[in-house]
């Protein structure tokens, strides 16, 4: 999940840390209950929980065996998918193929640089902006190689998804990370005048795994 210093946690609630439409970005980036505990009363949502000692996704006990959940919505066959545990640098390498495509369609897209530690500063880097609304036909052509957000972090996939938003967000102020919401969980905002601390992407990693895991 990418999200810059400047504004959400969410891409388009990334794993971009940009506005999370929720996600990258290195999303970049969209709580909580006292000691950050997911919201109760998930059973029978279908969606895919988190091990948090394992990273790996494990299908609820509600969810029906018919198949009808593992249908795919034709637009996402083929994307890379992130996890709620996915690294930055491992978000980074996923999305190439997407950055590589929006500078072929005209949008300016720089490296990485020094910018992330631990990656390749050859890597190519989330370029500026709302793809969506600034390059909206780049971003048209180049959507099936962008990465999909967790499953976990989608409105559209998690009924409990604004509850366990307001989980994250609690949670990120309880440990320091001081942001205010936006509307309609769209991501969030460092509170003015306030100083991220250096664990900032920790922090927020962490408490989004324990929002909205079951």
């Amino acid at each position: 999940m990418r999200f810059d210093s400047s504004s959400t946690g969410f891409r388009a609630l990334s794993l971009s840390r940009g506005k999370f439409p929720l996600v990258s970005g290195a999303v970049i980036a969209v709580t909580l209950l006292a000691g950050c505990s997911g919201a109760g009363g998930r059973e029978g949502s279908g969606v895919d929980s988190v091990d948090k000692s394992t990273g790996t996704a494990e299908k609820g006990e509600s969810g029906s065996g018919d198949g009808a959940d593992a249908k795919v919505d034709d637009s996402e066959a083929g994307r890379p998918q992130l996890r709620m545990d996915t690294s930055a640098v491992e978000e980074v390498r996923m999305s190439q193929g997407y950055f590589r495509c929006l500078k072929e369609h005209g949008v300016k897209v720089g490296k990485m640089g020094s910018k992330l530690e631990g990656g390749d500063p050859e890597l190519l880097a989330w370029p500026n902006g709302d793809m969506a609304v600034d390059h909206p036909e780049a971003e048209k052509k180049c959507l099936g190689k962008k990465p999909l957000q967790p499953p976990e972090t989608d409105p559209k996939k998690n009924p409990d998804y604004m509850s366990d938003y307001a989980d994250w967000i609690q949670c990120m102020n309880a440990k320091g990370l001081k942001v205010d919401p936006l509307p309609n969980g769209e991501g969030w905002n460092f509170k003015a005048g306030t100083t991220p601390p250096r664990n900032a992407d920790q922090i927020s990693q962490e408490c989004m795994i324990e929002a909205f895991s079951e």
